[in-house]
């Protein structure tokens, strides 16, 4: 499926894995302030760019979602369906750092597109978790398949990279028995910032309250507070 292409003074991971056959390892020394990611950004604030993310930032916001989704999961008994690219900050955070952390499975979907294909791997496993865009949540709830699997294990349903609509949200929910919980971040926040919290009664469009040891501010485009129903910018303040 990946079109052909070419990438000038690249190294291919067969030259690299010969290249390293023959070099010693050396165990580097890093602190918290060192770069582990120029991240991928989608643009949706301009040109996509790469953040720089460093390892104090992405572990301390693994705990923060840990803390946030860890009293519905069981460490080393998780099972999370990855149907997002794990070059996204979303699915790398969630998918794939912090079920790693828990001790989860991952089960990817390499192409989700395919909502047929996807729905015959659902069928081989018991998943526990899953996260989405509202499109694929979508998706998922208009094939026929999708409605016939067994949803007795699923305990963590996360929605985020766009708004979850409250259709989606609603028919997921009698679907499943259980929410669609819709979170808010950023890359360059590493990235969660805000998450509605897992024993939600009804949908009511909320990205929920801010993830543990994150403050945030509403504030004008002048820098200023502002009350409700006002216009708005949003601006946070992301203390780890």
């Amino acid at each position: 499926m990946v079109p052909k292409y070419h990438l000038p003074h690249a190294t291919s991971m067969r030259k690299a894995l010969s290249r390293g056959r023959r070099m010693q390892y050396v165990k580097p020394f890093l602190k918290g302030e060192d770069v582990a990611f120029l991240q991928y950004t989608g643009g949706t604030t301009g040109l996509a760019k790469g953040a720089i993310l460093t390892h104090r930032n992405m572990l301390a916001n693994v705990y923060q979602a840990k803390g946030t989704y860890q009293p519905v999961l069981n460490a080393g008994e998780e099972v999370v369906v990855t149907a997002l690219p794990l070059y996204h900050v979303f699915a790398l955070t969630v998918n794939c750092l912090l079920f790693i952390e828990m001790g989860g499975q991952n089960l990817l979907i390499s192409n989700p597109r395919d909502i047929s294909g996807f729905v015959k791997e659902l069928q081989k496993y018991p998943f526990t978790a899953i996260t989405g865009v509202n499109t694929l949540f979508n998706a998922l709830l208009n094939n026929e398949d999708f409605h016939e699997l067994d949803f007795s294990n699923l305990r963590l349903t996360v929605g985020g990279g766009m708004a979850v609509q409250r259709v989606v949200a609603e028919n997921w929910k009698k679907l499943t028995g259980k929410h669609l919980l819709e979170g808010y971040g950023l890359t360059e926040c590493s990235p969660l910032v805000a998450a509605y919290p897992y024993d939600l009664r009804d949908y009511n469009g909320s990205i929920g309250l801010p993830v543990p040891s994150t403050e945030v501010r509403i504030v004008d485009d002048e820098g200023e507070d502002v009350a409700d129903n006002q216009p708005v910018s949003f601006w946070c303040v992301v203390r780890r």
